[in-house]
């Protein structure tokens, strides 16, 4: 049976899968071994499923300043992670959203690329443990979440 083009629609690119793939390799490395560098071969995947938007969310990651927010009763997370200027900071969903300009112009508009270099700095954060981790209650998640629809 073929498959329609509305599930066509919700499956991730063969490129998110393998990237989701070398993460979860990655994660379950740092969760062996904490303080253990990064493999070349994992550098090298990612790099060459991200390309330049790679090797800016490692410098995204080394600058600091990413927050993960976590929904103490549903575990809901969205980040923070600052832009290139100093007043900016983009919101966060990894997988699916960021607010930058990049991820409108680039990943939604052109298919250019999976996910801007912001999505992958919080991933990266995260495996790396370089994310500030702050537990709110849901309700001060989702004003969080609202105050940046204003």
């Amino acid at each position: 049976m073929q498959p329609t083009t509305a599930q066509n629609a919700t499956r991730p690119p063969r490129i998110a899968r393998a990237g989701d793939a070398c993460f979860a390799e990655f994660q379950e490395l740092i969760n062996q071994n904490p303080n253990i560098e990064i493999p070349d071969e994992t550098l090298a995947s990612l790099h060459m499923l991200y390309g330049k938007n790679f090797a800016k969310a490692l410098e995204v990651v080394d600058s600091g300043g990413i927050v993960c927010f976590v929904g103490e009763r549903t575990g809901r997370t969205v980040y923070k992670v600052p832009g290139s200027r100093p007043p900016d900071q983009y919101l966060v969903f990894p997988s699916h959203y960021c607010s930058c300009q990049s991820f409108l112009y680039d990943v939604v508009g052109r298919s250019e690329a999976v996910c801007c270099k912001h999505q992958l700095a919080a991933r990266l954060a995260t495996v790396l443990r370089r994310a500030v981790v702050v537990r709110m209650c849901d309700v001060e998640l989702a004003r969080m979440l609202l105050g940046q629809c204003e």
